[in-house]
C-alpha cells in the first residue's frame, strides 16, 4: 500500500483518511501546513490510489480494521484522525472500536451521519470511462465546477483504468450505499455512544454529495463549522480555513 509521512519529528501524529474514489493526494493542500506543527501520515485506502486493488471487506468496519492494522504496522499507537467523506466514517468507526487509538477526530463532509447520499455521484463515478462521462461527475464535488481541471480528470481516469478498479468501486458502492442510502452510520453511533472524544465537524453548505444538514447530527459538544460557497471538498476549496481548524483541534 502507499502512504506518506511528513512534518514534525515529535508529537502525536495526524492521520489523514480520504474518501470513496480518492487518494492521499486529496490532502495536497493540507498535509504540509499541518505538518509544520505535527507529524503527518496520509494513506491510500485499499483499492484506491496506488494501493493494492483488493478490499479487506466492503464495509466501513472492514476499512476501519485495516486502518487500525496499518497503524500497528507503522508503530503508531495513537493519532489525531482527519477523515473526509467515507474516510470520516472510517475514522468514526475506529473511535468506536478502540477509543484509545484516537487523540481527536476531524470529520469533513462525513458519511455516517444520516442516510441521504447522492447515489448518482457514486454510480457515475464507478461507471464513468471517459472524460466526457467523468467531468460532470467530478464537478458535483465542488461548489465551483471550474476547479475540475483537465489534469484532475486525466488522473482519475488513469486510476480507474487500472485492472479491477471499476469492479472494486462498484462493489464498494453497492455495499456501502444500499438502495441509494448510506447503509452504515458510525457517526450517529458515535453521537449516541456518550463518547468523550474531541470532535470537529466541517461541511460545505453547498455539498452536493452528502447534505450539510447532517452536520446537525454531530455528537454533543462537537465543534461544527459550515462554510458558505463550499461543496464536498472543503479541504481543497477552503484549505487555509480547514488547516487552521485542524491545527486548533490537534493543539487542544
Amino acid at each position: 500500500m502507499r502512504y506518506a509521512r511528513r512534518g514534525a519529528a515529535e508529537g502525536t501524529p495526524v492521520l489523514f483518511i480520504h474518501g470513496y474514489g480518492g487518494d492521499l493526494d486529496n490532502w495536497l493542500f493540507n498535509i504540509d501546513a499541518v505538518g509544520e506543527k505535527a507529524p503527518v501520515i496520509a494513506l491510500d485506502l485499499p483499492g484506491h490510489g496506488q494501493s493494492s486493488v483488493k478490499l479487506p471487506g466492503a464495509s466501513i468496519a472492514a476499512l476501519a480494521g485495516f486502518v487500525a492494522r496499518f497503524m500497528d504496522a507503522i508503530e503508531v499507537r495513537r493519532a489525531h484522525l482527519v477523515g473526509h467523506s467515507m474516510g470520516a466514517a472510517v475514522a468514526s468507526q475506529i473511535a468506536l472500536d478502540d477509543p484509545k487509538r484516537v487523540a481527536s477526530l476531524t470529520l469533513i463532509g462525513s458519511a455516517g451521519f444520516g442516510p441521504e447520499i447522492n447515489s448518482a455521484y457514486v454510480d457515475g463515478f464507478a461507471s464513468a470511462a471517459s472524460r466526457r462521462d467523468l467531468k460532470p461527475v467530478l464537478e458535483l464535488l465542488f461548489a465551483d465546477p471550474s476547479l475540475v481541471s483537465r489534469q484532475m480528470i486525466d488522473d482519475v481516469l488513469k486510476y480507474k483504468r487500472l485492472d479491477g478498479v471499476s469492479a472494486l468501486l462498484a462493489e464498494l458502492g453497492k455495499a456501502l450505499f444500499v438502495s441509494g442510502k448510506q447503509g452504515e452510520q458510525p457517526g450517529l453511533k458515535l453521537r449516541d455512544s456518550g463518547s468523550s472524544q474531541r470532535v470537529l465537524v466541517i461541511w460545505g453548505r453547498d455539498d452536493q454529495i452528502i447534505p450539510a444538514a447532517h452536520a446537525g447530527n454531530a455528537p454533543p459538544g462537537a465543534t461544527v463549522e459550515v462554510f458558505d460557497g463550499v461543496g464536498h471538498m472543503a479541504q481543497m476549496e477552503r484549505a487555509s480555513d480547514v488547516n487552521r481548524l485542524i491545527l486548533r483541534q490537534i493543539s487542544g
